[in-house]
This record gives C-alpha cells, structure tokens and sequence, in this order.
C-alpha cells in the first residue's frame, strides 16, 4: 500500500486535540482527507482554504477542523484536513450538513485539487502515551508499518508488550498509534510521534536504543524474542513528516 494513502498525522498528534461533539468520552475515530494541489496552484489552493476556514465560522461550525502539510517523503506537498475525535454516529449528525461542506469545497477548492481521497483511523489508546502532545504541535512524525496478511494478532501481540516495557522502563513519551480501518489496504498501523520544533528530532544522546530497553525491561531472551516478531510481522515500513497548519485550520474555541 502507498503511503499517500496514510495519515500522516497524522500529525499527527491527530488524536489529542478535543472535539466539539458533546459526548461522555472523546470518540477513537479520525476522518482525514488527503488533497494534492495541481501544479502550480498551491497558492489558489491555500486561498481557497482560507475561505472555507470563514465559511465554517459563518457557519457556527462546533467541530475542529485540522490541517496539515506533507513536507517529506513521496508525497510532499499534499494536504491532510481531518476531524479528530469522532465516533461512528457523530457522521451521522454532522455539525455542518456535508452537501452544503461539499458544496463550499467545489466552489472555493476543488479547482486548484489534482486529487483526494478519504481514509478513517482508529486510536489505539491501550498502547499509545499522548504525554503534553496536540494537534496543534508543529510536526508529526509518521513512521507507518505495513503487517503482513495473517500476522495482525503477532504485530499486536508484540506492539502491547513493547509498550509495556516503554512504561515499565519510562523510556519514551508522547507515541501515538493508530490503525487504518476503512479506505485502504489492511493491515496499515501508523506511529506519530509529535515534534516542537526541527531540532526536536535530534537524537537524545542518553536515551538508549530499542533493544536495551526492551532488555532492561524484560532480559536479552525477550527482547531477542520480541525483536523477531517484529520483523517476521511486517512487511514494509515508510516515513513522513508533517506540518500542522495553524492558517486554514479552523479552532472554534481559538
């Protein structure tokens, strides 16, 4: 599977920001939809978002609605706009109808847009540790592994027992994981890890390699063990960063 068709949270800190939906708790949900501009038409195509981002505040618009910007790997220079937080019934009542968001797309972007496509992806809490991260942090990086057909349950397997070893040794924080459950291929599970700024993905000198950690918190057979699985689970991996767009990103409660 492409990464064009991965979030890049996204962000993608893509799954703390707070959502405008009354519910008891914050929906595990992430609609993103991935707009590459024609060439040449970068310019028309920020425009435009900045118009629909009045359009929703005419519009009393109560969701959140983010934006960012691909700024390595393949696909450099497409968009993500995405709503955060969401359950499955929230799209059933959104706080704007879509024909009329569709509508205002049409008129003020499509145009400058050579392609979009939608993807929905699932926060998985259980092994992820948001930290201070946001939404709005400057840059995500987007680390996405593809899982080979069959070896869901061994990637999982081995994704919870790594992250217990993380909190056990409090080696990292701030990793967000989510898994692409409709709009591509199977098997795509996206690791974000936020970033404040560009030397904030200098390596820190005293934090120790994968491995050690994982002995340090289990012992050498183990880590040996959990590395295996890993690899034998996997298939490919691709990266990105990038960049959250404060301008055309419409903050309701900014």
């Amino acid at each position: 599977m492409h990464v064009k068709k991965l979030v890049s949270v996204l962000g993608i800190s893509l799954l703390t920001a707070v959502s405008g939906v009354a519910q008891e708790k914050p929906g595990t949900i992430s609609a993103l939809e991935f707009q590459t501009p024609k060439n040449g038409m970068v310019k028309q195509y920020e425009e435009g978002r900045k118009q629909k981002l009045e359009w929703h505040k005419q519009q009393k618009d109560t969701q959140p609605l983010y934006v960012w910007e691909v700024v390595s790997g393949e696909h450099t220079g497409t968009y993500i706009v995405g709503r955060l937080e969401q359950h499955w019934a929230d799209y059933d009542k959104p706080s704007v109808p879509d024909q009329a968001d569709l509508d205002q797309y049409n008129k003020v972007i499509g145009a400058s847009v050579q392609s979009r496509w939608t993807q929905y992806y699932e926060f998985l809490p259980k092994v992820s540790s948001s930290g201070d991260t946001k939404a709005t942090d400057k840059f995500s990086e987007i680390i996405v592994y593809h899982v080979r057909a069959g070896e869901e349950s061994e990637f999982n397997g081995a994704l919870a027992r790594a992250h217990e070893a993380i909190q056990k040794t409090k080696w990292a924080n701030g990793y967000l994981w989510l898994a692409l459950v409709n709009g591509g291929g199977g098997g795509t599970y996206v690791l974000i890890r936020p970033h404040k700024s560009w030397a904030d993905f200098e390596g820190k000198p005293d934090m120790k390699p994968f491995r050690q950690m994982l002995v340090d918190a289990f012992g050498n057979e183990e880590a040996d063990s959990l590395n295996k699985r890993f690899d034998a689970s996997v298939e490919s991996v691709t990266t990105e960063i990038d960049k959250f767009r404060a301008t055309p990103s419409y903050l309701p409660n900014k």
